[in-house]
């Protein structure tokens, strides 16, 4: 297959294939007597992969070093697994904080709406003033930690 075929079945662009070629993601590319890259089914499995494995929040550095310990002979499933339950952990946490967020939204809208329907029409009411701080994180001090 070429680059063009590789990209279309991954739903990528061609600029993508070759990003993860240039990183090492991708094996198995030669070269035609054309100078056109050519790519096996294991290609398009490996770009199909990376894009799986992107969703569930691996990064691209991460998947080159799982990659390259498998394709010469290692097995990196702990190390892998151990990831992903990292991530799953930093996904739970940020669904806690959007939680928040919505609530605070829904209670900031429902003020919205009083304070409107007891306004005169084209008053302004500075709306964005009354906004509440719900993003920042609370930070714990550790004991002889820096800050």
């Amino acid at each position: 297959m070429r680059i063009g075929d590789v990209a279309i079945r991954a739903g990528v662009s061609a600029d993508t294939i070759r990003h993860y070629e240039k990183l090492g993601l991708i094996p198995g590319v030669v070269r035609s007597a054309g100078g056109f890259r050519t790519y096996g089914p294991e290609s398009l499995r490996r770009v199909l992969l990376v894009r799986r494995a992107l969703v569930f929040g691996f990064s691209l550095a991460e998947l080159r070093g799982y990659f390259t310990s498998r394709d010469r002979g290692g097995a990196p499933c702990r190390q892998v697994r151990s990831a992903a339950g990292r991530k799953l952990e930093e996904l739970e946490a940020q669904l806690r904080q959007l939680r928040k967020v919505r609530d605070a939204m829904r209670r900031v809208i429902d003020e919205w709406d009083v304070a409107l329907n007891g306004a005169a029409s084209g008053a302004a009411l500075q709306l964005l003033d009354r906004l509440p701080d719900v993003g920042k994180k609370k930070v714990r001090k550790q004991k002889g930690a820096w800050s």
